[in-house]
């Protein structure tokens, strides 16, 4: 049974194929529009003085939508420079085909606190479709997108999740949800300071 904070990190990704059925059909479930709750710039404090100092880190791997000035990372890639740097890793766990998926990526690009907030976050995205391991970052399902908050050895804290989700789905964000809420507990919880 697994902690209730923390998924162990995969040494090595394990075939998927025989899964493609239930992904689908657990992809589908989670493409549901859910109720809308506040205006996503919920957090009134200002985020500039949490700006790290020191040059701007640059993307190692393409956007793909998702904010062309936010440092992006692969998993493999992002899980390696969290434990160099003990900074938290943000995952987000998308596909290029889902509906909710580009309605998000929206809010990475046009929420100035998130981004940010992002260059205190070693910030990882990655496709499922393309890089099956992903799956295996699911607490709760392998519905899209799921945003997660890891620690720097690669496990999943369990406690950042969605307030507005308590049963299903918990780490399903809206635009209309306050993800920058969590990133700010998330910064509080990994003793970085926001």
């Amino acid at each position: 049974m697994v902690s209730s904070r923390t998924l162990p990190r995969p040494a090595k990704p394990p075939i998927v194929a025989a899964l493609g059925g239930a992904l689908a059909v657990g992809a589908l479930a989670a493409c549901v529009e859910p109720p809308q709750r506040g205006d996503g710039n919920q957090a009134q404090r200002s985020d500039a003085e949490a700006t790290p100092k020191g040059p701007r880190r640059t993307a190692t791997i393409p956007a793909d939508g998702w904010n062309e000035r936010i440092a992006w990372r692969g998993l493999d890639e992002g899980l390696r420079e969290a434990k160099q740097t003990g900074m938290p890793v943000m995952m987000v766990v998308h596909t290029s085909w889902c509906g909710n998926c580009q309605k998000l990526k929206r809010t990475f690009n046009d929420n100035p606190n998130l981004e940010r907030l992002s260059e205190q976050f070693v910030m990882v995205h990655v496709d499922q479709d393309v890089h099956p391991e992903a799956t295996l970052y699911g607490p709760d399902g392998q519905y899209i997108p799921r945003v997660m908050f890891l620690d720097d050895d690669g496990n999943v804290d369990q406690w950042l999740q969605n307030p507005n989700r308590p049963d299903r789905y918990r780490y399903f964000y809206t635009p209309q949800e306050d993800l920058v809420t969590t990133m700010r507990q998330a910064l509080d919880r990994h003793d970085n300071k926001s």
